[in-house]
């Protein structure tokens, strides 16, 4: 999706709404190698993940649980 709206030069809502953004767990952001990078610096901050997403595609409590899921699971996993 995002090497077409690249490739087309599409407008940022434009490419929100063909679905360039997603759940975590869905896309190609590997959580879990990130969380034991920031562990590894003993980053102590905000973790804050966003995603825009057309609500009529991707009902956003639906969407906001399964990354819920998703994160949790990586946390848990890193060990924090």
């Amino acid at each position: 999706m995002l090497a077409r709206a690249r490739s087309a030069d599409e407008s940022f809502l434009d490419a929100v709404l063909d679905g360039v953004f997603t759940v975590p767990g869905d896309g190609g952001v590997d959580f879990v190698a990130v969380l034991i990078a920031l562990k590894a610096a003993d980053y102590r901050g905000w973790l804050v993940v966003e995603a825009e997403q057309d609500p009529a595609k991707a009902p956003p409590l639906v969407y906001a649980r399964r990354g819920f899921v998703h994160l949790s699971a990586a946390v848990r996993e890193t060990g924090w």
